[in-house]
């Protein structure tokens, strides 16, 4: 995906439910320290591992009609590190492991740029890198999302802040670079649910009250 923030092979609102009650609109998922395994810029589809537990717990999510995005920052491109073919060969491998476990995705929405990059397409501030929700907001208005149905799930103090700034769900890992970040979220977003892994985190966004999933997602 060359547009950055497009959604990928989406699927529109109307999808059909299954008789399970839907969970979340939405979930936005990061995916380097999330998803799949952190193994810095991922250039290679092959060394792309999906995160233990990862694919049936999303599943119980879409089985009930939720929507699963993937927002990632991927300043390898800015950098020079990576280019977009190699994002997208990674994306497309995420896709293929899941789509094969039962778990489809919406689209993924990639933001390229850094201010600090080499490549000068690349290199500026923009509003789509996390903690900024231009990519989350352009799929909510593309799907007709309610930014209070959806969560957003990361390792990231930039995904629990764009949850934030969404008034969305958030859900806080210690994998990838959790650790590192786990006290900002603390301080900053009390109300983040905290989990070591992401079946964990999962299960805990499952195990909230049905009023909270119908509009208040804080815990």
């Amino acid at each position: 995906m060359r547009e950055e923030g497009r959604p990928d092979r989406a699927r529109g609102p109307g999808r059909p439910l299954t008789a399970r009650r839907r969970l979340f609109d939405a979930l936005f998922l990061d995916r380097d320290g999330t998803l799949i395994v952190e193994r810095g810029y991922l250039s290679d589809p092959s060394g792309v591992r999906l995160s233990p537990g990862a694919a049936a717990g999303l599943k119980r999510f879409t089985d009930a009609g939720t929507l699963l995005f993937v927002v990632t920052n991927q300043s390898g491109i800015a950098r020079g590190r990576l280019t977009w073919d190699d994002v997208n060969a990674v994306n497309a491998e995420v896709e293929r492991r899941l789509r094969v476990r039962g778990v489809p995705l919406a689209g993924f929405l990639v933001c390229p740029h850094y201010p600090g990059g080499t490549v000068a397409a690349y290199t500026r501030r923009c509003r789509c890198r996390k903690p900024g929700t231009a990519l989350h907001r352009r799929a909510i208005r593309a799907f007709g999302l309610r930014p209070e149905r959806c969560a957003v799930v990361g390792d990231k103090w930039d995904d629990v802040g764009a949850a934030v700034a969404l008034g969305a769900a958030a859900v806080h890992l210690l994998t990838g670079h959790g650790r590192s970040h786990r006290r900002a979220v603390e301080e900053k977003a009390p109300g983040t649910i905290l989990a070591r892994t992401l079946a964990e985190g999962l299960a805990r966004l499952e195990a909230l009250p049905q009023s909270v999933k119908a509009g208040h997602p804080s815990p």
